[in-house]
C-alpha cells in the first residue's frame, strides 16, 4: 500500500493519523490528527507499524484511507 503525504488514515479503533515523509531518509510517520495528541508510529521495512521502536498490533494493511487530506501549517505567519 502505498500512502499519501498528508494522508488521513484510520486505525481499526478509530485513531486518525496523518502521514508525513522524510525526503532525507525516505522513513514514514505517521502522527495523530488530534491537536494536542502525541502519538506517533514509524513504517519498518515490512509495512509493520512501530511506536517508541516497538511492533504493534497494526500493519500497513490496518490502515483505512479516510480520503482527507491534512492542511498545511505555516510556520511563518
Amino acid at each position: 500500500m502505498k500512502l499519501r503525504e498528508g494522508g488521513i488514515y484510520c486505525l481499526p479503533n478509530g485513531r486518525e493519523l496523518v502521514v508525513t515523509i522524510n525526503e532525507g531518509n525516505g522513513r514514514i510517520q505517521l502522527r495523530g490528527c488530534e491537536r494536542f495528541e502525541m502519538s506517533e508510529y514509524e513504517v519498518d521495512a515490512a509495512g509493520r507499524l512501530l511506536t517508541e521502536g516497538k511492533l504493534t498490533a497494526w500493519d500497513l494493511e490496518h490502515l483505512r484511507d479516510t480520503g482527507r487530506t491534512a492542511e498545511q501549517v505555516d510556520s511563518s505567519t
